[in-house]
């Protein structure tokens, strides 16, 4: 995050958003034209390479197809256990007008953003279906699946954006996605978003994305501080809430950090609370000790 990233537009705080668990998770595929779309066997024969068996729910020609995923298995109160579902549109019309300012403005991982966002004119949507009540591992590595089996589908894919996380990328940086497993969900379905509060020197790092598999997501508001090491911590606290299902409660502490980075001998204290940021959604608040900015009960 350079100087000239940190110059931002100003905008208005807005939490009639609201941040809510996804019970479909949407993911588009970007495209500046129509290309071939593969048929239902097609679709199961590259989804099979990932998992042993798949069934074809539906496959609507010029509309949706559906594909039962026997690997992940939702167990529901009548003692039902039906396999969850992946979908994929058709090609639909995108306007990356639709993405708004304040959106771009945290598209810190796309260089290319206003290229793609102007050149694409096309999607595919793809989601999971009836799985929002699996394991979020177990969800969050489907979904992981299916996104990079559609990529292979799809070569002339540009990007894809996820909603839910104001993420996107290209369709080669989702292929190379550094993360390890089980984290790999993380590359795509969370971003962090660093913001300037208008006149004082107070900041805020926030991650979006977690709320969308039910987890909460981290929020962090300073001064002081260098933003890419509060950036570089979000990362580590977001990776740690994500293995261990948010397992630090209200009121204990988190490593800090020195000069030297992340360090033990400097602890901060979480809370959870709303978030600052719209969309409004819940945090766990990090607050960084002598640089903490605003108020905390």
């Amino acid at each position: 995050m350079d100087d000239q990233q940190k110059e931002q537009e100003v905008f208005r705080q807005n939490l009639n958003e609201k941040g809510n668990f996804q019970t479909l998770f949407q993911i588009y595929l970007l495209f500046t034209q129509k290309s071939t779309h593969p048929d239902g066997k097609e679709v199961q024969k590259a989804l099979l390479s990932k998992f042993e068996k798949v069934d074809i729910v539906a496959n609507v020609k010029d509309s949706l197809s559906t594909f039962a995923i026997w690997k992940y298995i939702v167990e529901y109160k009548d003692n039902q256990r039906l396999p969850a579902q992946v979908l994929m549109s058709d090609f639909e019309n995108f306007d990356g007008n639709n993405v708004d300012l304040m959106q771009r403005s945290q598209l810190w991982d796309c260089p290319e953003k206003d290229e793609i966002l102007s050149n694409c004119k096309y999607k595919i949507m793809l989601s999971d279906f009836m799985a929002s009540g699996l394991p979020y591992k177990e969800r969050c590595a489907m979904l992981t699946e299916w996104l990079e089996t559609t990529l292979e589908l799809f070569p002339d894919c540009v990007a894809v954006w996820t909603p839910s996380s104001g993420k996107l990328l290209t369709r080669e940086q989702v292929l190379n996605n550094p993360w390890a497993a089980p984290a790999r969900f993380l590359h795509f379905g969370m971003n962090i978003r660093f913001f300037n509060i208008q006149n004082t020197n107070d900041m805020i790092v926030d991650t979006l994305g977690l709320y969308a598999i039910g987890l909460p997501d981290i929020q962090y508001h300073f001064h002081d501080l260098d933003p890419n090491a509060v950036v570089n911590h979000a990362y580590n606290a977001a990776a740690y809430i994500f293995d261990t299902d948010a397992s630090i409660k209200d009121g204990e502490t988190i490593d800090g950090i020195s000069e030297q980075g992340i360090d033990r001998s400097i602890q901060w204290k979480c809370q959870y609370e709303r978030s600052l940021i719209q969309p409004d959604r819940e945090v766990m608040d990090i607050c960084p000790g002598q640089y903490a900015a605003g108020e905390r009960e």
